[in-house]
């Protein structure tokens, strides 16, 4: 008995990209919104949302480094790694700007991040097909 191939073709990668750009225009919304109700924080909105878009593209691009892979293990550590660099890129982003820029909100930072994020989690199943 000679074994065969089980997956004769790559499993095609889910379009990943619909994630970031939701993220890119929820910021864009939110800082619309912001602008218009409470200008003094508009810059607070644009540098967090813009983190967040550098931050989600890593974890997507590192987490679908493996995605198909007959080794799931692969899969969840790149998937492990992705998650953890996210947090770490913000973290990075974040804390010089707070400590170089005390008059910057932080607080209204780390909302927008905390909302972009949740946001993007909560539609990850309907915008990653």
């Amino acid at each position: 008995m000679v074994f065969q191939q089980a997956r004769s073709k790559p499993v095609p990668r889910p379009s990943a990209w619909r994630l970031v750009t939701f993220q890119a225009v929820a910021a864009l919304i939110i800082g619309l919104v912001v602008v218009v109700l409470i200008p003094d924080v508009w810059l607070e909105v644009m540098m967090a949302g813009a983190l967040c878009l550098v931050a989600q593209s890593y974890f997507t691009w590192r987490s679908l480094r493996h995605f198909g892979s007959r080794h799931t293990a692969l899969f969840v550590v790149a998937t492990s790694q992705g998650l953890f660099g996210k947090w770490i890129i913000l973290a990075a982003g974040l804390i010089p700007v707070w400590v170089t820029q005390p008059d910057l909100s932080a607080i209204t930072m780390l909302l927008v991040v905390v909302i972009l994020n949740t946001l993007s989690a909560m539609l990850a199943p309907i915008l990653v097909k």
